[in-house]
């Protein structure tokens, strides 16, 4: 069959064109869309450096929960190259734990709805961390969900900043509880100490009159010691208090350190009581009848702690507190004392180690004990400008740990203290706003041979001595006082008589401000309630040695 001569020469002719056709709109059209591309590729790069640059992680997760693009903070924190992540799960990246809690979110940004919420994870160097995410779905032409962004942001420095500060208004708080505690125990002991002078001097006064056969003396002396368990007390309330110290002096840690531990060792047989002290000096300004209440209160801590008996551990060094310890704890940093104790005893919870310090906290019963004692141990170490920590665990004992600035002062010798009564002679102002005071201070010192004139308050005092009716001896101070208090007749003694020689006296132990009085020249300190020898004895050390004179009392 004969072929038309149009046929194939149609097909050539119609494939020429097609071909000259495509060939003009690849050569018109090629270029624009090279161009259009590059340019896609150019704001792909772009927003990939966008991406990469922002303080975020960034990702695009398909439907299936796997990856499709990430930004370059994925890359260091997983330790993976983008080209590595994507198609991986999310499960796989980010770890069967953190999965677990974004599963929520997940289902609901799957779901079509949006996702914000904070987060805490563990990468995987074992790093905690908080992120504030948001997860944005994303869907295709039909409407389906194809996918989802997520962004997170790093919000662990915040979250750390908001706990520092949650802790300095915690510890903050807690200053202020110690402050008002310590205001309320302090003005308690300080009124409570006056009822006891009363008590104390009078009874001294009884038994400086009787005969050594006297029927009532062991009447009076089972007096005297109910006085000093009274004292006991409001020292334990000072310390809470963190009343102030005695008279800080350098004294030898590890000296005090032994001789407690040796005086409470006899008392309790069935406690071993092991020493590893330090073998040079360890000096410390303190006052030693403060430090040895704190040693005396843990040790009975230990104790009761080891009912069937048990072990003490003692251990003293030299150590150096770096400044962030020391600012977080409110010391000057530098060389320090450090004082371990620590007991073989129950140990305790995380809950009570955390309160162990309250003085509104006590794991005691109601007649064991007031719960006072690790308290005023915080306040006394405190005071001394040192820090006290505790460690334990249950079943398996507790360590106090106690630091005291290192001191470069040299302990000097106690002269010997007489037991006796010693006369003398004399004539003493005795300065007071409390008339039972008084009266018993004048019927203390005309029991030891001075001559004593009394005056109600500071105004009245600084009359008497500007008046020069008398020739005083000495002055004995009260420190609280209304109008006048013991700081202001101080200044204005010596304003009249330089030279009179003042004791200050107090129902304080001897706090900053009795402190800044005794290093303006103030010659000593007693505290309330005291007896007739505790008296014979300062006025001993203070007085001139002409004024002391006669036989001891009897």
């Amino acid at each position: 069959m004969a072929t038309s001569p149009k046929g194939p020469r149609f097909k050539s002719a119609r494939e020429k064109f097609l071909g000259l056709s495509l060939e003009s709109t690849r050569k018109s059209y090629y270029p624009q869309l090279k161009e259009q591309l590059d340019s896609t590729r150019e704001n792909e790069q772009r927003l990939q450096l966008l991406i990469d640059s922002l303080p975020a992680f960034i990702s695009y997760i398909d439907a299936d929960q796997r990856f499709i693009l990430a930004n370059r903070r994925y890359e260091k924190a997983f330790n993976l190259r983008r080209d590595e992540m994507v198609g991986r799960s999310l499960q796989t990246i980010v770890g069967e734990t953190n999965y677990l809690r974004l599963v929520p979110y997940i289902e609901q940004v799957l779901a079509g709805g949006e996702a914000h919420f904070e987060l805490r994870t563990v990468l995987p160097d074992n790093s905690e961390q908080w992120w504030e995410c948001s997860y944005i779905p994303v869907t295709d032409r039909d409407g389906a969900i194809a996918g989802f962004y997520t962004l997170a942001l790093d919000l662990t420095e915040k979250k750390k900043a908001e706990e520092e500060r949650f802790r300095l208004e915690e510890k903050l708080r807690e200053v202020d509880k110690f402050k008002a505690i310590g205001t309320l125990a302090g003005g308690i002991a300080h009124d409570f100490n006056n009822l006891l002078m009363g008590i104390q001097g009078l009874t001294s006064l009884m038994a400086v009159g009787m005969t050594p056969d006297d029927p009532h003396q062991e009447h009076v002396r089972a007096i005297e010691e109910h006085i000093r368990s009274a004292a006991n007390l409001t020292r334990q309330l000072l310390g809470l208090a963190r009343g102030g110290k005695y008279e800080a002096k350098p004294i030898d840690l590890n000296e005090l350190v032994f001789d407690s531990a040796l005086m409470f060792g006899r008392t309790r047989k069935e406690i071993t009581i092991h020493q590893d002290l330090h073998p040079a000096p360890l000096v410390v300004e303190a006052d030693r009848n403060q430090l040895d209440q704190v040693l005396l209160n843990i040790f009975v801590n230990a104790w009761q702690a080891m009912p069937d008996g048990g072990a003490i551990y003692l251990k003293t060094s030299v150590t150096e507190l770096d400044e962030s310890v020391c600012a977080a704890h409110d010391i000057e940093p530098g060389f320090c004392v450090k004082l371990s104790i620590t007991d073989t005893g129950c140990g305790m919870d995380e809950t009570t180690r955390q309160q162990v310090f309250d003085p509104f906290f006590t794991t005691k019963d109601k007649q064991r004990g007031t719960g006072l004692g690790l308290a005023s141990v915080y306040g006394i170490i405190k005071n001394h400008g040192g820090l006290v920590t505790v460690y334990s665990e249950v079943g398996h004992g507790t360590t106090f740990t106690i630091y005291l600035p290192l001191s470069d002062k040299t302990v000097q010798a106690e002269p010997p203290l007489t037991e006796e009564v010693q006369q003398g002679s004399g004539t003493i102002l005795l300065v007071d706003d409390e008339e039972m005071i008084l009266d018993v201070g004048q019927a203390m010192l005309t029991a030891l041979g001075y001559q004593a004139v009394i005056a109600n308050g500071g105004e009245r005092a600084l009359d008497v001595l500007a008046d020069r009716s008398y020739h005083f001896d000495l002055a004995i101070v009260d420190l609280i006082m209304p109008g006048l208090d013991g700081g202001k007749v101080f200044d204005g003694i010596r304003a009249i008589q330089p030279d009179l020689p003042v004791i200050l006296c107090s129902g304080y132990s001897m706090n900053g401000q009795a402190t800044a009085i005794m290093a303006r020249g103030c010659n000593g300190f007693i505290q309330k309630p005291f007896n007739i020898k505790e008296l014979s004895r300062i006025l001993q050390q203070v007085l001139p040695g002409g004024q002391r004179q006669g036989p001891p009392a009897t």
